[in-house]
């Protein structure tokens, strides 16, 4: 259709990767009456195109076309809208398209959470029924939540998946109660794939809603739907509510995410920072991860605020902006800037040798060693140059620096203990 080819084209440049791919599973479309009526047999697509893009559609089209432009997305086929009233029970659109397993940076803080999670969506029902995942606001519940509910889409495209929260789900129980439909409440979530319900602490001393929350998740236990819940607290110390209800929480896997550790922090940062299109040097990503000790969501706002600054002042973001710009948010600390210097001497200290002989031409086996690791950590945890490593360890030309660096490379990868020494060592130089 000329239009849906028009508009297509028009926003093309305007939209994420991730996006576009939504677009290319519309198999039909039928401009009508000014609707754009679109079908896709993928429920994920639907729902980042009703999310995601619908609004730019629209606008876009009304301006390509001069007057107003609906648009509506289906999983039922186009002719046979008219004939089946589309099921609407199933909230996929309160999916966010930006939470799933590959935008999830895994460490030793949500590891388990992580496996558990995979496992439950390859295997619903069967295995670790209900999930309770426990831990501190803002460090990836949710996210853990969304990217299941994804997976599993992924695997059974036709999966029926209600997401939401203890206070939606109460919120709808009592419109529901007042418009005397408490069956169709009932009916809504029957024969699911997969429950999912954050923050269910906020059941507390709602006594009606734990009532019809305890026989909805029997029956869905009952029939093997698989239930997922988060809270901030575990099981056991969630007060006012029903210790029926609590004993149906802790009767599966409970597994708790944690605070990231530095390590783990930088990483995040790096991938919101790309995602955000944020040019970030190593010692502006040691800054944040270092000051930053609450939560994951912190760290998004801080990075969208240094992105403001940057982008409103015209100035690139280094360490001076950043202690500028984030200084009435975080608790800073004396973070100094990590130099080679201080990785020199660290891995003299270490190694027990001095850190002459790092700089020197010893070819002893142990400073040989201590030499290559100190220069694979400079080059991995600073933004220097290989010319200036070159001349911090005072050698000739840069090849030397590349030779050590492979070499360290090749020698983690065929000596478990050796690797495990170098991580030790990367760790205890970040924690500084």
């Amino acid at each position: 259709m000329d239009i849906w080819n028009k508009l297509i084209s028009s926003i093309k440049n305007k939209i994420d990767a991730d996006f576009s791919l939504a677009l290319r599973d519309i198999k039909e479309v039928e401009f009508k009456d000014g609707v754009l009526y679109l079908y896709t047999p993928i429920k994920i697509s639907k729902s980042i195109i009703e999310n995601q893009l619908k609004d730019l559609m629209e606008e876009t089209a009304e301006k390509l076309l001069g007057k107003k432009v609906k648009i509506h997305v289906s999983t039922t086929k186009i002719k046979q809208q008219s004939e089946k009233k589309e099921d609407s029970h199933y909230q996929f659109s309160n999916l966010n398209p930006k939470y799933t397993f590959s935008n999830l940076v895994i460490g030793e803080c949500n590891k388990l959470a992580y496996s558990a999670c995979i496992t439950v969506a390859e295997n619903p029902g069967k295995i670790y029924n209900p999930l309770f995942i426990y831990g501190d606001v803002g460090l990836g519940k949710t996210h853990l939540l969304h990217a299941t509910a994804y997976y599993l889409l992924s695997k059974n495209p036709s999966a029926k998946i209600i997401y939401t929260t203890a206070d939606t789900f109460t919120s709808e129980l009592i419109s529901y109660i007042q418009k005397g439909s408490i069956l169709e409440f009932r009916k809504k979530y029957k024969d699911l794939t997969l429950l999912l319900i954050d923050d269910v602490q906020f059941l507390a001393g709602k006594e009606k809603t734990q009532i019809e929350f305890y026989h909805i998740f029997n029956a869905l236990h009952l029939i093997g739907s698989q239930v997922i819940l988060s809270s901030d607290t575990p099981p056991l110390k969630i007060t006012g509510i029903e210790k029926r209800l609590i004993s149906r929480f802790a009767s599966g896997l409970v597994v708790e995410v944690k605070k990231p550790d530095l390590d783990t922090k930088i990483s995040i940062i790096k991938k919101k920072a790309e995602s955000m299109n944020i040019n970030l040097s190593k010692d502006v990503m040691l800054f944040i991860a270092k000051t930053i000790d609450t939560s994951i969501r912190e760290i998004e706002g801080s990075l969208l605020r240094l992105k403001a600054y940057s982008e409103i002042l015209k100035k690139d973001i280094n360490l001076e902006l950043a202690r500028e710009v984030l200084r009435d948010i975080l608790e800073l600390k004396q973070v100094e800037e990590l130099s080679i210097e201080k990785i020199q001497k660290e891995v003299a200290s270490y190694l027990g040798i001095n850190i002459s002989e790092i700089v020197g031409n010893s070819k002893k086996k142990k400073v040989v060693m201590a030499r290559q690791i100190a220069m694979y950590l400079s080059r991995e945890l600073t933004d220097s140059s290989l010319t200036q490593i070159q001349k911090a360890f005072k050698k000739k030309d840069h090849t030397t620096i590349l030779s050590a660096i492979e070499k360290v490379k090749e020698t983690m990868e065929k000596d478990r203990k050796f690797k495990l020494m170098v991580e030790f060592l990367k760790e205890k130089i970040l924690s500084l």
